[in-house]
């Protein structure tokens, strides 16, 4: 029989993790689905290029001695590692089970959807179909996880 340090039998309160749910693991696969997703995004916009998304952005952000794409392949760098940042902050608890995690990651997803949502108003309105279609995908991945993050189980599996 175990002890905590007041003297009471059984396990210490809070050490004991509920059990991890189908719809966890499901939030976690699709956490990472969506982290793909949002680099392959990325990827799409930095080959369009800044040039034919944004007119004149380009020559305003270039930098002497890069070429032409170099703006456009700095930025979509420095998206991707802070997305990279941005999902550890979520993932990592998440797996850990920890709630403020799930709750980062709503906060986060909903502002991505909405951003999303907005740039795919601009990619369609402009013309730029490529670009459109992984944004779509992103919102999709984004909205199904929100969706998965509301369902019971993630809760219950949360501490």
């Amino acid at each position: 029989m175990t002890r905590d340090p007041y003297g009471s039998p059984g396990p210490v309160p809070g050490s004991a993790r509920p059990p991890r749910t189908a719809e966890l693991h499901l939030l976690l696969r699709l956490t990472l689905l969506s982290f793909a997703v949002n680099v392959a995004d990325s990827a799409v916009q930095a080959m369009v290029g800044l040039s034919t998304l944004l007119p004149g952005l380009e020559d305003a952000i270039s930098v002497p001695g890069l070429p032409g794409g170099g703006p456009a392949a700095a930025l979509a760098l420095f998206g991707v590692v802070l997305t990279t940042v941005l999902y550890a902050l979520v993932w990592f608890p998440l797996r850990e089970q920890q709630q403020w995690g799930w709750v980062l990651g709503l906060v986060f997803c909903s502002l991505a959807v909405l951003g999303d949502v907005f740039d795919l108003a601009v990619f369609l309105l402009g013309g730029h179909v490529l670009p459109a279609l992984s944004t779509v995908a992103l919102v999709a991945v984004n909205v199904l996880w929100l969706v998965v993050a509301g369902r019971p189980g993630v809760r219950a599996a949360l501490r």
